[in-house]
């Protein structure tokens, strides 16, 4: 029997009593321990060495630093490094150097194990997710965290498990292919001679398994400036910023925003590559907002909104939840209403609308800011035009609406009373026929306003409050490069659970590297205050006062 080759567990980095303190304040802040410890100790047998606050705070320890690798072999290099009564503080007793590596990895399975079982404690279903999830909300102090809107993109993770054949050769068997955008809809041929992957099992999902991670699955990926668009195997990464609120707008041309924030991560999901979006992240999000998180508005790209409303749009729109997306091809143009009203690129507008403003074309894919904003004038005009939402939904989704004219957006000398309002609110021809501008208030169902906004799409004061949607690009890019790096290998374990607890740490440290950057950018202190002192402005010196004007009697001296 051939004998495992001895794992280099020396050579850690020294761990500095702040980053020990504040690796402790996370697992302590998340609360995990508490509910984790009697899953995971037994009434007899010996106690462990390490206990389960001290692997979490070594995870954690290992996270702290850029560019680390979320390997167990780190963690274990991590714990011989603690001197003796940073070990004795975390409960770690009779260390053995030579042993570690093996406590942490027989640690970590069992709580893999447990967190994969999954436990109901006080309604709360202690699992993967809520652990991971946890650790990166009690990274993020309150004060920083203070906005309704989240921004949710995906990215592609990759399986340590090895592929036998070539990933071009992979079947797009998931859910979600229909609703990801590729360049012309089926997979670039290859450029040379390939091996058709090979299927290793059928998983209990239906989809193949082509390498020995239970749960990786095929899937697509888009292109970035050293890759190409196409298929691999692995998982996706659904990550949910914090974005910068929409404080007012007019609708139109003008999109205030709230101050600058700091882009944590507050909510993610790792699944199986090719996992409908809609069953990927629309839970959380619904989860989070019911747990006491404040999300009212979620800016998000069309691999989401193309998903069906019944799975997306409708549930957020339930639950409180206001979309800002992207329509694509197939959700624009004019749509059949059953009311006195045209529905276009899901919003409403009057029936009186000129008929050179209902089909519009959205600027190309690359457009300079001269071309969108010739674009964005046709659009804005048509803005004008919209009707306003009287009230908001009620218990079945329905809504109700007051025409253009009646809202105060737009006069006519067809309707006497709009033109008493002020000569600001443009002044629009109509028919000479019409006599009224509307029936009343209208009532619309949800079923017909699945993709409605609150800002008109393609007007200047949508794409403003779309492009807050950059701030998760800026959190992917450095989680593939900047902070870390993602790819292939910075991970060795398989399976959903294990590879989503290892991101909960490291999501927890990039939160906290995010907050450290904001807060010396803004000069903050640690609870948020300003540390920059008062500008001293020198009054201005007045001239022709009393003092000037006024001769005295006095006689100069001798």
């Amino acid at each position: 029997m051939s004998r495992r080759a001895p794992i280099d567990t020396g050579g850690g980095r020294a761990t500095s009593n702040t980053d020990l303190q504040i690796a402790c304040r996370i697992i302590d802040t998340a609360g995990v321990v508490a509910l984790l410890s009697p899953l995971l100790d037994a009434e007899v047998g010996r106690q462990r060495t390490i206990t389960i606050r001290g692997l979490m705070v070594a995870c954690q320890l290992n996270a702290l630093a850029r560019h680390h690798r979320a390997h167990l072999v780190e963690v274990a290099r991590i714990i011989n490094a603690l001197r003796d009564e940073q070990r004795a503080e975390l409960g770690i007793v009779r260390h053995d150097p030579d042993e570690t590596y093996f406590r942490v990895d027989r640690l970590f399975n069992r709580l893999c194990e447990v967190l994969d079982a999954g436990h109901v404690i006080d309604g709360v279903r202690i699992d993967a997710k809520w652990l991971a999830n946890q650790l990166a909300v009690a990274s993020v102090p309150k004060e920083f965290r203070t906005t309704r809107s989240v921004a949710v993109d995906g990215t592609d993770v990759e399986t340590w498990g090895a592929l036998h054949g070539d990933p071009v050769t992979v079947d797009l068997d998931g859910e979600a292919a229909a609703t990801q955008l590729m360049d012309d809809g089926t997979i670039p041929k290859p450029k040379k001679a390939t091996r058709k992957a090979q299927v290793l099992a059928v998983g209990s999902d239906g989809r193949n398994q082509y390498t020995v991670d239970p749960d990786a699955r095929a899937g697509h990926r888009s292109a970035t400036n050293s890759r190409a668009a196409g298929p691999y195997v692995g998982y996706e990464l659904h990550l949910a910023v914090q974005a910068r609120d929409v404080k007012w707008t007019n609708g139109i041309d003008k999109t205030s925003l709230s101050d600058e924030v700091p882009g944590v991560v507050t909510c993610f999901s790792l699944v199986p590559a090719g996992t409908h979006r809609g069953k990927a992240i629309v839970d959380d999000l619904i989860a989070a907002k019911a747990a006491g998180e404040s999300i009212d508005d979620v800016v998000w790209d069309p691999g989401y909104s193309l998903c069906k409303p019944g799975t997306v749009h409708h549930r957020l729109a339930q639950a409180g939840i206001h979309q800002t997306f992207q329509p694509v091809t197939h959700q624009r143009g004019v749509r059949p209403f059953s009311g006195d009203a045209q529905l276009i690129d899901g919003q409403l507008f009057s029936n009186l609308l000129p008929d050179e403003l209902r089909e519009l074309p959205a600027p190309p894919r690359g457009a300079s800011e001269v071309e969108k904003e010739a674009y964005e004038a046709r659009f804005n005009l048509r803005a004008r035009w919209r009707m306003m939402r009287h009230a908001p939904p009620d218990h079945d989704g329905a809504t109700r609406w007051r025409c253009p004219f009646c809202a105060g957006f737009l006069r006519s000398r067809n309707f006497p009373r709009t033109m008493r309002r002020a000569k600001t609110v443009p002044l629009v021809p109509v028919d000479d026929g019409c006599e009224k501008c509307c029936n009343g208030i209208l009532t619309a169902q949800a079923a017909e306003m699945a993709w409605w906004q609150r800002i008109t799409y393609g007007t200047t004061a949508w794409r403003i409050s779309m492009g807050r949607r950059q701030v998760v690009e800026s959190v992917n890019a450095a989680l593939k490069g900047v902070f870390t790096d993602l790819g292939r290998g910075f991970m060795r374990v398989m399976g959903v659970t294990k590879m989503t607890v290892m991101l909960g740490f490291t999501l927890a440290a990039y939160n906290l590297d995010r907050i450290r950057s904001f807060r010396a950018k803004h000069h903050l202190d640690e609870t948020g205050q300003s540390t920059q002192k008062p500008k001293q402005t020198r009054a201005r010196r007045r001239t022709g006062t009393w003092a000037d004007i006024i001769e005295t009697n006095e006689s100069p001296p001798t």
